[in-house]
């Protein structure tokens, strides 16, 4: 009678870990959904993806260096440039955050901005 008991036990403790698994993953695919069309200034992603480097060394080694894969347009890009003062960069922050995540180690996060 134990074993019984015990199989249903675990049935029940499998079934609970299954539904938590389920809910978990369709909280990740909702905030996944809202933050699609999250935006995020230049200040917003340098704080969140460059630990907080200069505008200019953002500008400099990451915008220009890798303008031909971010920019809008082109298969996977997420930035749109400024034309100027007073135009905003707009970074899309999921693509963004996934493109550093993914190519991290092609930036040179030790380079010192050219001084003059």
């Amino acid at each position: 009678m134990q074993s019984v008991e015990y199989s249903a036990e675990i049935s029940f403790t499998e079934l609970v870990k299954k539904i938590v698994r389920d809910e978990i993953k369709k909280e990740k695919r909702d905030q996944l959904e809202q933050e699609l069309g999250t935006t995020w200034s230049l200040d917003e992603f340098r704080k969140n993806c460059c630990f907080n480097k200069d505008r200019e060394w953002v500008k400099l080694f990451i915008f220009s260096r890798f303008k031909d894969e971010i920019v809008l347009g082109k298969p996977g890009g997420w930035l749109k440039p400024s034309k100027g003062k007073g135009s905003p960069y707009g970074i899309y922050a999921v693509e963004a955050c996934k493109w550093m995540q993914e190519n991290r180690h092609l930036i040179d996060w030790d380079a010192k901005l050219p001084r003059g």
